[in-house]
């Protein structure tokens, strides 16, 4: 069986098993397969997702014209608690 085979039997498997309403003691019973295996694939999928959600993305920003940035020589960027301050 090739890694990516692997890799798609155990989704079946993850897909069923949350399907099923089943612990997975029971589930893993039933598949005949070993708990230790389940859980390893369950928080090797978690651990995936995590990296897919955590993707970084930039935004255009456009000042309004409003300001008068004339006599500044830093700017400042504030998102939530974070703050970022360079010098020009």
């Amino acid at each position: 069986m090739t890694h990516i085979e692997l890799r798609q039997q155990w989704k079946a498997r993850i897909e069923a098993y949350r399907a099923s309403n089943l612990s997975a003691k029971e589930f893993c019973k039933q598949h005949n397969i070993k708990v230790r295996q389940l859980y390893y694939w369950l928080n090797k999928e978690s651990k995936e997702e995590d990296q897919t959600h955590n993707t970084v993305q930039w935004l255009p920003v456009s000042l309004s014209g409003k300001e008068d940035t004339s006599l500044s020589d830093f700017l400042t960027v504030k998102v939530g608690p974070a703050v970022i301050e360079t010098g020009f």
